[in-house]
């Protein structure tokens, strides 16, 4: 009976107001570890709503707060968020990705509880892009990597076979990836024909790509993403990029170019049409070996050496542990 009154009682609350309090105490976590809150989840219309602030400020983006016009701004690399306390819509712009640009639409409208601004938990997945979970009174937020291997194709990044490892991250990056940039992103003059990667040795988890043999970007896991730290572009166009960066002969750069004093396995592709695909070893001095060649694009393919994703007898050296819930 006791049992029956209770579940009377919170059904009264949830149907008397369009916010109520959960019946106990709902905790977060991110990546496993209990975030401190004076602040806690509440449960409305059915939908689970987490206090802004404290869960972006710990997944590392920024957050500013316009009184004037009840707006709140959600910043993490180049993307922002932003969102007017009772709508129900979240205005997304994006530097990177301008054709991902505009408004969506929330769950259940944007809430200002105990002066405290308050939102629905998929948006932390949808435009943070992490995974969100809801169960036993805790908001669970992970990774966007978590997961086991056969549930989540790009936890291999992290820690997988090395060559398949670069695999998907230069699918990642390609010129469909969703691309993550810590500073604006550089204009790329010429639309995207051919791409050239360049993994440290026994590395995976950052890369320089050159597109086009003009523009260079540095990308490495940072921050649960793969992110866009560091570009330029060549000196000279019609050169040799790989010469001109190992040779430091850049310009328009955003920030301290990446010294990296080690081998590099290199991967020059070009994917439109029938492929024309060059890997090989690029030594510290920028002598080259070529360890394998294809060429779709004649009457009759060639193929000489072994076209590869690691250099002979490569091993990883740097492994992140992912998580398998």
């Amino acid at each position: 009976m006791k049992k029956l009154i209770a579940i009377c009682v919170i059904a009264g609350m949830l149907g008397s107001s369009s916010t109520a309090l959960a019946a106990e105490t709902i905790n977060i976590k991110v990546k496993d570890k209990l975030v401190k809150t004076d602040t806690a989840p509440v449960i409305d219309q059915g939908r689970v709503l987490v206090p802004l602030r404290t869960v972006s400020e710990s997944l590392g983006a920024t957050v500013e707060w316009k009184q004037q016009q009840k707006t709140v701004v959600v910043a993490k690399w180049s993307k922002t968020a932003t969102m007017t306390v009772g709508k129900k819509t979240v205005r997304v712009d994006n530097k990177a990705a301008s054709d991902l640009s505009g408004n969506f639409p929330l769950d259940v409208t944007v809430k200002m509880i105990n002066n405290r601004v308050y939102v629905p938990l998929r948006f932390i997945s949808e435009q943070l892009g992490y995974k969100v979970y809801y169960k036993d009174h805790t908001v669970s937020i992970q990774s966007p990597y978590a997961g086991k291997y056969n549930e989540n194709y790009y936890a291999q990044i992290l820690s997988g076979d090395l060559g398949r490892s670069r695999m998907i991250l230069k699918a990642s990056l390609g010129p469909y990836g969703l691309r993550n940039y810590e500073h604006t992103p550089i204009e790329t003059v010429q639309s995207a024909a051919n791409e050239a990667y360049l993994f440290p040795e026994g590395e995976a988890l950052r890369c320089f790509l050159i597109e086009n043999n003009e523009t260079i970007t540095f990308f490495e896991y940072k921050d649960d993403f793969v992110v866009a730290t560091w570009q330029a572009h060549v000196e000279q166009s019609d050169g040799n990029a790989v010469e001109q960066l190992l040779q430091d002969k850049l310009k328009d750069r955003t920030g301290p170019t990446p010294t990296i004093n080690k081998p590099f396995f290199y991967n020059y592709i070009e994917p439109w049409g029938n492929v024309l695909v060059r890997t090989g070893r690029i030594d510290p001095d920028g002598t080259y070996t070529e360890l394998g060649y294809r060429n779709d694009r004649g009457e009759k393919p060639v193929l000489s050496g072994t076209i590869s994703n690691t250099l002979p007898n490569e091993v990883r050296n740097e492994f992140i542990k992912v998580d398998t819930q």
